[in-house]
């Protein structure tokens, strides 16, 4: 009978065994599907990829426990090959980023590191870079400038955000990745403003990012030949240039303009004039405020504590302006200088969040700090 008993208790621990090792036996047969797959050479192959890989992923997420060590493991030999698999670093580093421990990171820096832009993942996977990519800028490692150039600045990549049901373009997914570096992007964009085959693109980033310390080498571009530079050069310095870029359009010397720059400059010039804090915070009151029709708008500013608490409640809320008056911000009873630097801190935040109504908000955000730059 005992021995019954005992041979009961090891067929037990036995299967219970076996039940353990499966999913991590699963994983790796998951990583051995990833790895074996083709590289994808047209839209339709990408999709099925894509679903694969997908199909991958949530298996992890359901296995997490067995999966983790495993996926560590595995990883981490793949950044010792001289040519490790690029589905696995894109993949595998992205799970562990959003599902693993905090530790993992440092790993899944790793793999991103280590992807090609000129290889397969950029051309077929492009979605999901971008995803990986945003997840890790926030760490603000400039090794990551080299990618993100190659694969985002100046390629075409649009991420399609199936929740809201819209689409992220060109520009808006670099205002995502860029934005989160604060004034490092700044410099770095700034240094790129020479190069004629990526100098729009960056400007336009700039004009979400931007601030009157690039309003020299943005003005230098008001003489060039092509129009949709002068126009996105001239829009940055109105919002993005402060004072420095409305007294930067001011001087500028329009004669040598024709066509379309020469319409756009005629058209902008008008708005110089107007360019003061009083205007500008007189535009941030929100058009249902209740006033006598033909009267001024009323701009009621918000005292230090109010303005702190509406400043803490816009970075809890990754920069949502719900039930936060702008205009009352902007005439805040805070310094000047304090108040800029806590809304471009709202700014960075905000970019964590990718939605389709994140860039209304960083608009928001955008006019208020252009606007409280010309308060005395």
């Amino acid at each position: 009978m005992a021995v019954t008993k005992m041979l009961a208790v090891l067929a037990a621990a036995t299967c219970m065994a076996g039940a353990l090792a499966a999913p991590a036996d699963e994983t790796l047969q998951r990583l051995a599907q990833i790895r074996a797959l083709p590289a994808a050479t047209a839209t339709q192959d990408a999709l099925r990829q894509r679903g694969e890989l997908d199909a991958a992923w949530r298996w992890f997420g359901n296995h997490k426990a067995e999966a983790l060590p495993v996926l560590r493991r595995e990883l981490a030999a793949e950044l010792k090959k001289a040519q490790p698999n690029q589905l696995v670093l894109l993949d595998v580093g992205y799970f562990l980023r959003a599902h693993g421990e905090p530790g993992d990171t440092a790993l899944a820096l790793q793999a991103l590191l280590r992807i090609d832009p000129d290889g397969t993942v950029p051309k077929s996977q492009s979605q999901q870079l971008f995803r990986f990519m945003h997840a890790l800028a926030a760490g603000r490692d400039t090794r990551l400038f080299a990618l993100m150039d190659k694969v985002f600045l100046r390629g075409q990549v649009t991420v399609f955000l199936p929740q809201q049901g819209s689409t992220l373009d060109e520009a808006s997914t670099c205002i995502y990745l860029y934005g989160q570096y604060g004034a490092v992007a700044e410099r770095h964009l700034r240094a790129l403003l020479g190069d004629a085959s990526v100098v729009n693109r960056a400007l336009e980033v700039l004009m979400w990012v931007g601030s009157p310390d690039s309003v020299p080498a943005v003005a230098a571009l008001l003489n060039t030949a092509d129009a949709d530079t002068f126009a996105r050069a001239a829009t940055f310095l109105l919002r993005a240039g402060g004072p420095q870029g409305r007294d930067a359009l001011r001087a500028f010397d329009p004669r040598g303009l024709q066509g379309k720059a020469l319409e756009f400059y005629r058209q902008t010039h008008g708005q110089l004039d107007r360019m003061s804090f009083a205007a500008l915070a007189d535009q941030l009151v929100e058009q249902g405020e209740e006033r006598a029709p033909g009267a001024p708008p009323v701009v009621r500013g918000l005292d230090a504590a109010g303005a702190r608490q509406a400043l803490d409640a816009l970075y809890r809320s990754y920069g949502s302006y719900d039930g936060i008056t702008p205009a009352a911000l902007a005439r805040a009873a805070l310094p000047k200088q304090a108040l800029i630097d806590e809304l471009v801190r709202v700014r960075e935040r905000s970019l964590l969040r990718v939605s389709a109504e994140t860039l209304a908000d960083v608009d928001t955000t955008n006019t208020l700090i252009n606007t409280v730059r010309f308060r005395d």
